[in-house]
């Protein structure tokens, strides 16, 4: 594993863990309960909630997945069964204030230990690794390019050598074509640099400037995913629909709605990829103008595929240097950080749709091998 992704990985603990206010939370409700007057159940269900609410938030962002490649001395926090253990207590009709307690406050000195030796061993990683990127020089193979991380999680591209093979050079040839609709030179080769285990992690070096606008491109196509994905897991949407039995002209738009939505991911990615070749193309007319159709069209595929699949995208940007850190540093407008986000509500959602619409999903937007040729030669 390359150092820029560890830093990465350690980034994420940071953000959801300790910069969240989570670390910080659970030594407060651990204290709270102590006294006598917060010792009832209502209170500390409420408290137990909150919990939970963070660890969905971690599971969403892959928060265990990331810890287990980075800490070798103990496992991650994440793996101490906390939610399965509030839930027990949550849940038993019989149990009262007093014993509730006994429990929950044992759940927590365990979860506090675990968060503590997690944190202790990650700063121990992160002040070794910090001194081979000095400068940040490490997180550049030359001037002016940048790190992206290719997540791939659907087992039906990482399952053997001959598709994975395929899905890598469907995405060198997005690349090239992306380059081509937003800068001007022949794009050289994409370094690949390293392709990590767990779920694969493919590390690529492309220009710094495309690379910005690749997180743009793919923050579009996850906004109009999330917002489909939220459109079918609405229950309010489902109830309104379920009104409409009895009326075939509402049933038609309802129908046509959602057709709409469905093709709407890729028109959203689609229609991003023009605007940014037009926006480039007003400041560097010598961009190639040639067969613009047929290289959006292969971008847009690519990416629709990568993410209804599940896959993910990342900026591995430098860290921040201490020094330029500050109180009041909010990560406002932080790409990487966005792309995260994003990436984390559409995993969310999609965990709510039923196996049938799951499978829709695929059959509308996964590349068929017998198609991938006519793709790349639009």
């Amino acid at each position: 594993m390359n150092i820029e992704s560890v830093l990465n990985k350690i980034e994420l603990f940071e953000d959801l863990v300790i910069n969240s206010g989570f670390k910080r939370d659970v030594a407060d409700f651990s204290q709270a309960i102590q006294q006598q007057q917060n010792q009832n159940l209502v209170f500390m269900k409420d408290l137990s909630e909150k919990i939970q609410e963070y660890f969905l938030t971690f599971e969403n962002n892959s928060l265990d997945t990331e810890l287990k490649c980075v800490l070798r001395d103990n496992e991650p926090f994440t793996q101490t069964n906390t939610v399965e253990a509030l839930k027990e207590i949550d849940t038993n009709e019989e149990i009262d204030g007093p014993a509730y307690f006994n429990k929950f406050n044992k759940i927590l000195n365990q979860l506090t230990a675990a968060i503590e030796s997690n944190r202790s061993e990650i700063n121990s990683v992160k002040k070794v690794f910090k001194k081979y990127i000095s400068d940040q020089s490490e997180f550049k193979e030359e001037e002016d390019q940048a790190l992206i991380s290719l997540i791939f999680k659907d087992l039906k591209s990482t399952s053997g050598l001959k598709e994975f093979s395929r899905v890598l050079n469907r995405w060198n040839m997005a690349l090239t074509s992306f380059h081509q609709l937003v800068k001007s030179g022949s794009p050289e080769e994409t370094s690949l640099l390293q392709i990590q285990n767990g779920s694969i992690d493919v590390i690529v070096n492309i220009d710094i400037n495309v690379a910005i606008d690749l997180t743009e491109l793919i923050k579009t196509g996850l906004a109009a995913y999330g917002a489909y994905l939220l459109y079918k897991s609405d229950k309010k949407v489902k109830e309104i629909s379920d009104s409409f039995a009895g009326n075939p002209e509402l049933v038609e738009i309802e129908v046509q709605k959602e057709r709409l939505m469905l093709e709407n991911i890729k028109i959203s990615v689609k229609t991003k990829a023009r605007e940014l070749h037009d926006e480039r193309l007003a400041s560097d007319p010598k961009i190639d103008k040639t067969a613009i159709d047929g290289r959006i069209d292969s971008v847009s595929t690519t990416i629709t595929d990568h993410i209804i699949k599940g896959n993910e995208v990342k900026r591995l940007d430098p860290p921040k240097a201490d020094s330029d850190k500050s109180e009041e540093d909010t990560d406002e407008g932080d790409p990487s950080k966005e792309l995260r986000e994003k990436t984390a509500i559409v995993r969310e959602r999609y965990k709510k749709l039923a196996p049938e619409e799951k499978a829709l999903l695929l059959e509308k937007y996964s590349i068929k091998e017998e198609d991938e040729n006519k793709q790349f030669k639009k």
